[in-house]
């Protein structure tokens, strides 16, 4: 009964946003960890009736990642960000190595030069 349901669904989803983009985000979804797919799944903005995210597409970064990017712009180390956001220490260092990793950045500094230069965050 589960596998039917999956199959339905994933159909039904590639019908709506189309094969090419349902093998990419399948794809991207499949390299998520345990922690990304709950923080995915609590924290990113639900789609709109019509099928697309209400987020826009110009930042990869969840709400809070965005949150967090802001805070790192701030100067605010990982400690002090779990302290502002009621977080563990550990759960603010995940975030900041989704943030790094998704932008493609290596250092901190380019997240708070991100932030200030972008107009994305």
């Amino acid at each position: 009964m589960f596998n039917t349901a999956r199959r339905d669904s994933e159909a039904a989803v590639r019908a709506a946003v189309g094969r090419r983009e349902f093998d990419r985000a399948y794809r991207r979804g499949g390299r998520f960890g345990l922690a990304e797919i709950v923080s995915y799944a609590i924290q990113e903005t639900p789609p709109t009736p019509s099928g697309s995210p209400s987020r826009t597409r110009t930042t990869p970064l969840t709400p809070r990642e965005t949150e967090v990017a802001r805070l790192v712009a701030d100067g605010l180390g990982n400690q002090q960000i779990a302290d502002r956001l009621v977080i563990a220490r550990r759960t603010a260092e995940g975030h900041v190595e989704r943030i790094l990793r998704k932008l493609g950045f290596t250092k901190r500094s380019q997240i708070a030069a991100w932030v200030s230069g972008s107009g994305r965050a």
